[in-house]
């Protein structure tokens, strides 16, 4: 029952055209333009010219077309010498541009064929397609095998097409298990070289993964074999793709076959998806924790009764739909099948959590149908609430709790309190701007003891804030970042004027109170002192020591 090499028994090359299966269902639609530079005779003129021949892959044909010499290069790809003049179209084309061909019209992409190079001299397009075999196994029972072929089309500088095709991955299922042959091997940093022959493989990784195409088959071809009752034929039409994984599942799971039978395949392609794509995954059979594995019964298996299991089939709910429905029957609100559903279908299952916890479970489908009716979210309908009741809004009154216009209503509310923050913090502006004024009113009359004259230069305090900007302005340094610490008693800051001009201004100081030492003392664009302002500086402050030395005194006496 074991141990069966299986590399001679699978076929060596596809049992069917899988190449022209890909090509009708549209894998490889996508053509390219590959252009070069070339010589182009001007027969009235007798001459050559510089111009662009362009190949079309997709109908074989070449072109000549004007060159442009600034053609640029389009930012997936290296940078191209020049591009070309689409002669249909009457616009430039460069390398990597989508465009149509002139010639017969398909959809293609333009590249130089400088760019080929890191495709290692052609342009290769990969597709997988799944075929389904039956392998017969002398003095055992037919396996069903799944081959995976990988249809590799190389475009040539030319434009030339021709197909590869290799083994890429099989899948062959025993009575038991599900043997693997791989046809490649991954490299380190991810690359992939192709064996071109069936390898079977004693240990690897169960990424099942899904199939992109598969080809047409009978689902006679089940029949006597090893995956005979697996019903892969009703998960195929139920939109499966996953094949391995479903057949991995039911070797594990036979139960399984009875939720397709019962039409539920969309839900296990629904499921397996979602475990896949979820960053717990890490290979191997698929789990399915959705499903109660220990039932046989397909109603009981979904935690359904017969009725709602019923009204499953004919409602056809989806996973989120089927997740909702017993999210709100488990939390004890009473459905109403099928009317209930069909409302409950319109509401995320965000919101239907959130409902549940945080609004009374008896008004959970009048919410239901409000938010519907609105086309808003719980949260929207939770906010707008909290703001009425910090606003001392009468919810009691049917109106205010459900109004007729929820998005107006909330927006309302956002806007009223907008307009009362910005009012309140107007008001404590001025009250904080009142405040400096009488602030900086005090310090003007405190510091006037240090005004000063003396040969045509006057100093004296801080009138105001606004002043202290005007000074910061006008003379272009940053006094104006000093009008905390100038009202609080931190510094002190002084003007120094001319006497023929005292509102105009000239120098700043900012002096020590305590040590009677100047700080900085700078004028025009942090200028330094000139020699006069440095005299009258020097004056001044021996007069503002004797002053202070004078207050000492008159405190003493």
């Amino acid at each position: 029952m074991e141990g069966i090499d299986y590399e001679s028994l699978l076929p060596q090359k596809p049992l069917t055209d899988i190449a022209g299966f890909a090509r009708q269902n549209g894998r490889f639609q996508k053509h390219y333009l590959i252009y070069r530079s070339e010589r182009r005779y001007v027969p009235l003129e007798e001459r050559t010219e510089d111009a662009v021949s362009v190949t079309c892959s997709a109908c074989g044909k070449s072109f000549y077309a004007d060159k442009i010499r600034a053609g640029g290069c389009h930012p997936a790809y290296t940078p191209a010498p020049f591009g070309w003049f689409h002669p249909a179209l009457n616009e430039p084309m460069i390398s990597g541009q989508e465009t149509a061909c002139p010639l017969c019209g398909e959809p293609a992409k333009t590249i130089h064929i400088g760019n080929i190079r890191i495709y290692g001299g052609e342009l290769v397009d990969d597709v997988w397609v799944t075929e389904l075999a039956r392998i017969s196994v002398e003095g055992q029972g037919d396996r069903l095998a799944l081959l995976d072929w990988c249809i590799r089309r190389c475009v040539s500088k030319q434009g030339t097409t021709r197909f590869e095709i290799w083994p890429f991955s099989a899948w062959v299922v025993e009575e038991r298990k599900i043997v693997r042959l791989m046809g490649y091997q991954k490299n380190i940093g991810g690359a992939i070289s192709l064996f071109g022959r069936w390898r079977q493989r004693k240990s690897f990784r169960n990424e099942y993964g899904a199939a992109s195409l598969v080809v047409p088959w009978e689902p006679a071809l089940l029949e006597g074999t090893t995956a005979e009752n697996s019903k892969l034929d009703l998960y195929i039409a139920a939109g499966g793709t996953r094949l391995v994984s479903y057949l991995a599942l039911w070797r594990k799971r036979p139960q399984v076959e009875n939720l397709v039978v019962q039409g539920c395949g969309n839900l296990l392609e629904t499921w397996m998806r979602k475990e896949e794509e979820s960053g717990y995954y890490r290979g191997g059979i698929p789990k399915l924790e959705q499903v109660n594995w220990k039932e046989k019964r397909p109603a009981q298996m979904l935690g359904l009764t017969r009725e709602e299991f019923r009204q499953m089939k004919r409602g056809r709910w989806t996973v989120e739909d089927l997740k909702k429905y017993r999210l709100v029957r488990d939390s004890g609100v009473p459905v109403n099948l099928p009317d209930d559903m069909e409302l409950l279908k319109t509401l995320q299952e965000y919101d239907c959590n959130l409902i549940l916890e945080e609004a009374p479970k008896g008004d959970f489908w009048r919410t239901a149908r409000y938010l519907a009716k609105q086309k808003e979210h719980w949260h929207t309908l939770r906010d707008y609430r909290r703001m009425a009741a910090e606003d001392d809004r009468d919810l009691t009154d049917s109106l205010v709790l459900w109004p007729r216009d929820l998005t107006a209503a909330h927006n309302r509310q956002i806007e009223e309190r907008r307009i009362t923050r910005e009012r309140q913090q107007a008001e404590e502006r001025a009250k904080e701007r009142a405040g400096r004024v009488e602030k900086f009113r005090e310090r003007a009359a405190a510091l006037e003891r240090l005004s000063y004259r003396l040969d045509g230069l006057l100093i004296r305090p801080c009138a105001s804030e606004d002043e202290l900007i005007n000074e910061g302005r006008s003379l272009h340094h940053c006094v104006g970042s000093y009008a905390a610490s100038h009202a609080s008693g931190a510094t002190a800051i002084l003007f120094i004027r001319q006497l023929a001009e005292p509102d105009k201004p000239f120098y700043t100081l900012e002096f020590d109170e305590k040590r009677l030492e100047v700080r900085q003392n700078r004028g025009l664009r942090n200028c330094d002192r000139t020699p006069e302002v440095a005299a009258f500086e020097e004056a001044w402050l021996k007069f503002a020591r004797k002053q202070k030395t004078n207050r000492k005194k008159g405190a003493a006496a």
